[in-house]
């Protein structure tokens, strides 16, 4: 499957890119839930944190500055997946490839820039959000009722779960590489990556 993916980089703000390469950008209005958008002929900017289609002709995207963008290489299809904890622990990531394997096969999932385990550090709500057997997994204490939370894993346990193996991590932590992305950890910015694909 042919594709294309485009990651904006520092100084531009990835909230006004509305094309690439004189194609529009569909990107769902986000608030970090579990909800799988589709966008075929006609899109009507609908709330979720994952868009798909099968539409040549557009680029579909999130908005990031540490939760993971996630994107979807399908037969056919294509998707971006915006994941923070919130719509990490409500399943974000499994809920898009199972919606997507409805339809057709998945080839592989691009992650994209993120917070990386060393730089997300959480308090005890986050830890004891997520289910007892994935704790061990995911967080390493660091004192004072704090964790480090490793939201990359967190995705990929779900990417496996729903039978996808082929993961190809960009491993671009929003934090450490704050001279090319933005960051609202580091800088508290209104700015934003877009992560985005097209079919080819």
């Amino acid at each position: 499957m042919r594709y294309e993916i485009f990651i904006s980089e520092k100084p531009i703000d990835g909230k006004e890119i509305e094309e690439i390469r004189g194609l529009p950008v569909i990107r769902p209005i986000q608030i970090h839930s579990s909800t799988v958008v589709f966008a075929g002929k006609r899109y009507f900017g609908r709330k979720g944190d994952a868009i798909v289609t099968d539409n040549k002709k557009i680029w579909v995207g999130v908005l990031s500055a540490d939760c993971l963008p996630i994107l979807v290489v399908a037969r056919g299809m294509v998707a971006a997946i915006h994941a923070g904890w919130r719509g990490t622990l409500k399943g974000i990531t499994f809920k898009t490839l199972k919606y997507i394997q409805t339809f057709t096969d998945i080839q592989k999932i691009i992650i994209g820039p993120g917070i990386c385990r060393n730089c997300y550090e959480v308090g005890e709500d986050v830890y004891r959000s997520f289910a007892p057997h994935l704790r061990d997994r995911l967080f390493i204490p660091c004192g004072n009722k704090k964790y480090l939370f490793d939201l990359k894993e967190a995705n990929v346990i779900q990417a496996r779960s729903a039978g996808v193996n082929i993961i190809e991590p960009l491993n671009l932590c929003t934090v450490c590489n704050n001279d090319r992305f933005y960051s609202y950890r580091r800088e508290k910015t209104e700015k934003r990556i877009l992560s985005a694909i097209r079919l080819l």
